[in-house]
């Protein structure tokens, strides 16, 4: 059942992955900025099930974990719901102003992270 959950999660990631990246070839900055979010989330979530089996709901839960297990994972976290928090409601950047430089460089770092969570999934299917 978890490793259904992980493929949910990793296949979500992909998907709004590839819709970040259509959207910032479009230059829709906001839209690219949400999509950016919900591919490091849902990648983050892969990573915290299979490390734990499960993954924490609450957004500090999240970090502390991760924090614990990848940092780098974390702080690419934390600026890409920087970035989504700005485009979604405007609000003052905390981590990284969003700008499409910004956006582009923590879109890259999340692309990063879902090729080295699918190897890890792989990896563990072929055990």
């Amino acid at each position: 059942m978890i490793d259904d959950e992980i493929g949910e999660d990793l296949a979500r990631a992909k998907q709004a992955l590839e819709s970040a990246e259509r959207n910032l070839n479009e230059n829709d900055i906001l839209t690219a900025a949400n999509r950016t979010f919900v591919a490091c989330e849902n990648i983050v979530y892969v990573i915290l099930k299979s490390k734990f089996g499960s993954s924490s709901i609450s957004r500090i839960k999240i970090l502390t974990r991760l924090k614990e297990i990848n940092p780098s994972a974390k702080e690419t976290y934390d600026q890409s719901y920087d970035l989504r928090v700005q485009a979604d409601y405007g609000r003052e950047s905390k981590v990284l102003p969003l700008t499409k430089d910004n956006l582009s460089t923590t879109f890259n770092k999340v692309k990063e992270i879902i090729h080295e969570a699918s190897r890890l999934v792989d990896k563990q299917n072929k055990i």
